[in-house]
């Protein structure tokens, strides 16, 4: 969590693959409920487009899985060309989540074996500290809305977090 990584997202029956920067993103919990932890990734934006790089980065989508609808993180030995025609089997991996299967692919053999790796683990550290009920969890895999929120309190809330009444 808190590194961001660089893959080549592989989409059935496209024309091209697309370089993404992924990432671990905590989770939320707030009085409404909890937001779950999630992979996620954006296409990367190229070195030619720093020009209007603001309007580019406000146009490029996210993209998302929870952890915990996360099926199946495997190492492919063997690609479906028809499907993804420019993955390189050495280097790709596929995850699952529910309906969803998507395709990925590391810089190396090895880069791609850590990735999974420590994506499975991941998924299994958050599943099983939840199954146990282990208060840790909240603070190692999800951040209070509170401490989000950049800056400091205005000096008008009182230490209880009440609004201050001059008289």
């Amino acid at each position: 969590m808190g590194s961001k990584m660089l893959l080549v997202w592989h989409r059935p029956f496209e024309s091209s693959p697309v370089a993404v920067n992924s990432w671990i993103e905590h989770g939320s919990y707030i009085s409404a409920g909890l937001i779950q932890p999630k992979l996620m990734w954006q296409e990367s934006c190229g070195k030619e487009r720093k020009d209007s790089e603001r309007f580019i980065l406000n146009t490029m989508s996210f993209h998302s899985i929870d952890l915990l609808d996360i099926s199946k993180v495997i190492p492919l030995n063997r690609v479906d060309r028809d499907l993804y025609p420019f993955a390189k089997p050495s280097n790709s991996f596929l995850i699952q989540a529910y309906d969803k299967v998507m395709v990925f692919e590391a810089e190396s053999t090895a880069e791609r074996d850590k990735f999974v790796e420590g994506l499975k683990i991941l998924v299994a550290r958050l599943g099983s500290k939840i199954i146990v009920g282990d208060k840790d969890v909240l603070e190692e895999f999800f951040t209070p809305a509170s401490s989000a929120v950049p800056g400091r309190a205005p000096d008008i809330l009182t230490a209880d977090g009440n609004v201050q009444v001059s008289s």
